[in-house]
């Protein structure tokens, strides 16, 4: 099951990520993110070649970020929407299955094997796909500035990093192959029969 749970993710998260290219390419790109870009690199050698301690590398490289994730502020929530759109509302409607899933034969319901219910596909894409924590970046980027955002970003990343881990784990090695989304989200994921 973890097998085609994995390559079923790998699937959607290759169609995702063409989706929000296709989206994003039709929108005018900032040259300021570009000249952002040069300049955390910038950063970063005068770090390397020790022109500035680590204090000042981090503030500047929080600064920096920042002001690359307000430039791409709209780009982060086509992404949400995309993935929340492919995700939730597609499965809602296909029967627990999103592309992938569809075509390795597995999908979701909830644990009384009735079908899924939309809350129970928005918990679980939350705390899985990074929805959950792209959506709170979002909000942070208009709540903290600079260093705090920087920080309270990487610590939800770590957070998101943990439930994936954790995650494979379960999905490895519980009999009911349901990861920490599922449990939370009153879901799992089973085989289709034929």
């Amino acid at each position: 099951m973890f097998r085609k749970r994995l390559l079923a993710y790998i699937i959607d998260i290759l169609i995702v990520g063409f989706i929000i290219s296709f989206v994003s390419f039709l929108i005018p790109n900032s040259h300021n993110v570009e000249n952002l870009s040069n300049e955390l690199i910038n950063i970063t050698e005068n770090y390397v070649s020790e022109n500035i301690d680590f204090s000042s590398y981090i503030n500047q490289y929080a600064s920096t970020n920042y002001s690359i994730e307000r430039e791409m502020f709209l780009f982060s929530l086509i992404g949400v929407v995309i993935s929340i759109l492919y995700f939730v509302v597609f499965p809602l409607y296909n029967d627990g299955q999103s592309f992938g899933k569809k075509r390795l034969g597995i999908k979701i319901v909830s644990c009384n094997d009735e079908s899924v219910s939309a809350n129970g596909l928005v918990i679980r894409y939350l705390l899985m796909d990074g929805i959950g924590v792209s959506i709170l970046s979002m909000c942070f980027i208009f709540i903290f500035k600079d260093l705090s955002y920087f920080i309270s970003r990487s610590i939800l990343s770590f957070l998101q990093f943990l439930v994936v881990i954790v995650s494979v784990f379960m999905v490895i090695y519980r009999r009911d192959f349901r990861s920490l989304p599922d449990l939370v989200a009153g879901t799992k994921v089973i085989e289709v029969k034929k």
